[in-house]
């Protein structure tokens, strides 16, 4: 645009109209044909403007020409050409907005003082059209603006400096002031028509914007008038002077080039440096990848950027991801056959160099015209396996310079920066992905369906769904499957198992799987039973046909329990507890398929409703007791440590046994809570012992719902600590089904504790699947027989068979063996001769307070024993 001085040039309106050589894409906006028939209308105006003056008698007047000096047209045109070559343009307010500064006054200066008043308009309006065409290679619609408002602003320039200047040819402070209001008249009346071709385009204006450019414009016209004055003074003196002040001005633009180039170099590092923190501190994939193309199109003030990525496996087309204008909004599409054999990109792809292709070039025709670019910069995107992809950045926003070698090394930089955020994002990703995934399965957790629940719950509550369903399923005769052929083979049972539920679920709902044989189903916008026992039966219809693993054909059923929101519950714990309630009628009924009903509560009185909640207040108001069982050994007697059991103080019903609270806590939640309270004061008091001088051990037991997590270690890592006891003075004892519940994640927690030093130990080891397999796998280094096989075992053969087979057991894996329930001396002779290892029972004491403990052992004061 041909305004003087400092002047809105590329702004993002004008970019709009068509360029030559550019057809409009299904990508590449382009202005309505109504919009460039109203930028032609106020061209028009300006026009009729521009002769309205022109036909004023002051405008033509010859009185105010110099006295010495003449300018022919041609001269004046060739002075205009090459302030309008010689532009330099500097971004503003973000990379959509170009602001150029020239120094085209001075052509107009020299043109109102020699030229006569038509070789003035013609020079000026020929030197800057053909500067705009040849040069800028500016379309049709902007040349016609622009040579309008060039001619408009031109005449109003010559009117207003003839006008203040009058007849006198003398160059004085009125031919001063004259120079300036013409230039600076001049500038405003192009600010004007800029403005209102933005609101042409645009359909609004800014009046700020207007009024702070249209200031920044008159005071750097002014300046340069300055400028130009000086050498109207010198060449009034002595034409000859035009030599000097031609070698002054090209050291002028020189030393304010080298200006730009540094301020231009400053700008682009601070880009750098902002797309380089934006990318490292955002975590996700596609928060990268946009932030990644909306830098790399600022950095290198382009309006169009694109990576491609290439996948490894066969038969796979290269993704292109891509972006243009200000919104930034991606695009995803396969680059096509032709796209993707194009020497161009194919060559980048191939040799990991650069590409650049700046304006003009006509070697890289294809690449440019399947992006409908004019120019581009193409780039290798390295991964850790080599290159993967490229990044291409392409229609640089200015009509006065294309793409160099400076935004080559740019692109190469952002590259590499987007390299390694990628990676990063991908590994975080995969960490967020492994924490809301079974990792068995790769199906949703726990964890991830809850998120699904509450939003799911969310909406219903917003009105936006009519309700949800819960289903809990529950496999059938999964842990003989594990008894009878090993973890292995019962982990891939259940990865076939979740497909096949994943499969025939269809994408109506999230799969989760929650334990170890156990899956829940949320089915969101399903209110009705009906729908929900339809998709159910759906699902049980899936696993009919026997699962093949291994050449194995193995028979899977399934019982699953419905509840359905809001009929049976308004939020998640309520659902998924009546569901679970469900699934167990299910199960134990036979019927393998029932839905929630109020007869499941029976057993929830409001008695057992109020213990609940009394039990949530005793462990937080300290109303658990520990009560301790000694352990000995069976070869010398010698006590080695205890058990903590755990009792209930209850205000009104004094005393209440584990069997009264224990399962209240674990359908309520309460584990973890009472698990803390336990391990607190037991692993206390193995420190007072050893303070004492009695180098014993403490057990304690985890429920089958126990949080086996980084948690509990964390827990129990602070608590030896504190209280000064090594790990091994603490046995933690788990049963067999909490095990069997989700083998891989309580492998991966006994491993942690192992490593920490706490002993392990299978409590009541024979009432449950007894698997040596898994037996074999676990960091144990004891096993608890089970009381009621130890309390009969004189008396039936089967139990002392029983007995004796996991003493053996024991012996040949290097266990220790515990046998629980030992009442007389008989039972321990027995045991001894068997090779058990230690004993626990009535015989050597009755469970007892923690305070008593210690009393107790001096009473068996030369029967204690170092620990272990």
């Amino acid at each position: 645009m041909a305004v003087s001085g400092i002047r809105l040039f590329e702004l993002s309106p004008l970019a709009l109209l068509p360029s030559p050589g550019h057809t409009d894409t299904r990508t590449r906006p382009k202005a309505p044909r109504a919009t460039s028939l109203r930028i032609i209308a106020v061209s028009l105006l300006l026009v009729a403007f521009g002769a309205l003056l022109w036909l004023c008698p002051v405008t033509q007047e010859m009185g105010a020409r110099g006295r010495l000096l003449r300018l022919d047209w041609w001269t004046v045109a060739a002075l205009a050409a090459a302030c309008e070559i010689v532009v330099q343009m500097v971004q503003v307010n973000g990379h959509r907005q170009v602001r150029a500064i020239s120094m085209n006054e001075i052509a107009t200066v020299l043109g109102l003082f020699f030229a006569t008043p038509g070789g003035f308009v013609a020079g000026r309006l020929v030197g800057v059209l053909v500067a705009l065409v040849l040069w800028r290679r500016q379309g049709p619609v902007k040349v016609f603006f622009n040579g309008s408002m060039l001619f408009a602003e031109s005449v109003l320039a010559l009117m207003l400096f003839n006008l203040i200047r009058g007849s006198d040819v003398h160059i004085d402070p009125r031919a001063w002031a004259a120079a300036l209001v013409a230039t600076i008249c001049g500038g405003l009346l192009s600010a004007v028509a800029v403005t209102v071709v933005i609101a042409v385009v645009d359909g609004e204006t800014k009046r700020r914007d207007f009024l702070l450019e249209a200031g920044r414009g008159a005071t750097t016209s002014a300046w340069v008038t300055c400028i130009a004055l000086v050498a109207v003074h010198a060449l009034d003196a002595d034409s000859r002077a035009a030599v000097p002040l031609a070698v002054s001005m090209v050291l002028l633009l020189i030393a304010y080039r080298s200006y730009c180039s540094l301020s231009e170099r400053h700008l682009s590092l601070e880009r750098l440096y902002r797309f380089s923190h934006a990318v490292s501190s955002t975590p996700e994939v596609n928060e990268i990848l946009t932030g990644v193309l909306q830098h790399a199109r600022e950095v290198l003030r382009a309006d169009y950027a694109e990576i491609v990525f290439v996948s490894s496996e066969a038969g796979h087309q290269p993704l292109r991801i891509d972006s243009r204008g200000s919104n930034g909004k991606l695009r995803r599409v396969r680059l096509s056959d032709e796209a993707a054999n194009d020497p161009s990109w194919a060559g980048v792809f191939g040799s990991g160099g650069p590409l650049l292709i700046p304006r003009g070039d006509r070697s890289h025709r294809a690449l440019l015209a399947d992006r409908d670019l004019r120019d581009a910069v193409l780039v290798p995107l390295r991964g850790e396996a080599g290159i993967v992809g490229t990044i291409l950045v392409g229609d640089r926003i200015s009509d006065v310079r294309s793409f160099d070698s400076d935004d080559v090394q740019l692109l190469m930089t952002v590259a590499n920066h987007a390299s390694m955020a990628l990676q990063n994002g991908q590994l975080v990703d995969r960490l967020k992905h492994d924490a809301l995934h079974d990792k068995l399965t790769d199906l949703p957790n726990r964890n991830l369906l809850q998120e699904e629940m509450l939003q799911a719950i969310q909406e219903m509550r917003d009105d936006r769904s009519p309700g949800l369903a819960v289903l809990n399923l529950d496999l059938v005769n999964f842990k003989q499957v594990n008894d009878t052929f090993g973890l292995a083979l019962g982990d891939l049972l259940l990865q076939q198992v979740g497909r096949r539920l994943h499969d025939r679920l269809a994408g109506r709902g999230v799969l989760a799987r929650t334990g170890g044989d156990e899956f829940t189903v949320l089915l969101p916008a399903v209110d009705s039973v009906a729908a929900a026992l339809e998709i159910a039966a759906q699902l049980r219809c899936g696993l009919e046909k026997p699962v093949s693993i291994q050449g194995v054909d193995v028979e899977v059923g399934v019982s699953i329990g419905i509840a359905v929101a809001p009929l049976h519950g308004a939020d998640g714990h309520t659902l998924l507890k009546r569901a679970d309630a469900a699934m167990y009628y299910a199960k134990n009924s036979g019927s393998g398929l029932h839905v929630y009903d109020k007869g499941l509560d029976a057993n929830e009185t409001p008695e057992r409703l109020a213990l609940t909640a009394e039990l949530r207040q005793g462990i937080s108001a300290g109303q658990l007791e520990v009560y301790v069982q000694p352990q000995a050994s069976l070869r010398t007697g010698m006590v080695l440590g205890a058990e903590a059991l755990v009792r209930w103080r209850h205000p009104r019903h004094g005393l209440l046994f584990p069997d009264t609270f224990i399962p209240l806590a674990e359908r309520n939640g309460l584990i973890p809570q009472l698990t803390d309270a336990v391990l607190e004061q037991a692993v206390a008091a193995c420190g007072r012992w050893r303070r004492a001088g009695h180098r014993l051990t403490v057990s304690v037991n985890l429920s089958a719902r126990s949080n086996l997590n980084e948690k509990l270690i964390e827990n129990v890592q602070q608590l030896l600590n504190r209280h000064g006891v090594p790990a091994k003075a603490l046995t933690l004892e788990i049963t067999e089904s909490s095990v069997i519940r989700d083998p891989a994640r309580t492998r991966i927690v006994l491993d942690q504790l192992h490593a920490l030093g706490v002993g392990l130990s299978i409590d009541d080891f024979g009432t449950g699947y007894s698997s040596l397999s898994y037996l074999r796998q676990l960091p144990v280094q004891e096993v608890k027989i089970d009381k009621s096989f130890v309390m009969n075992m004189l008396a039936e053969p089967n139990d002392a068979a029983i007995v004796r087979s996991i003493v053996d057991l024991g012996t040949n894996l290097d266990l220790a063996v515990v046998a629980e329930g030992v009442e007389d001396a008989a039972t321990r002779a027995e045991l001894q001769r068997m090779g058990c290892t230690n004993m626990q029972g009535f015989y050597l004491a009755a469970p007892m307070p923690l305070a008593g403990f210690m009393d107790w052992l001096a009473a068996r004061e030369g029967h204690l024993a170092e620990a272990r």
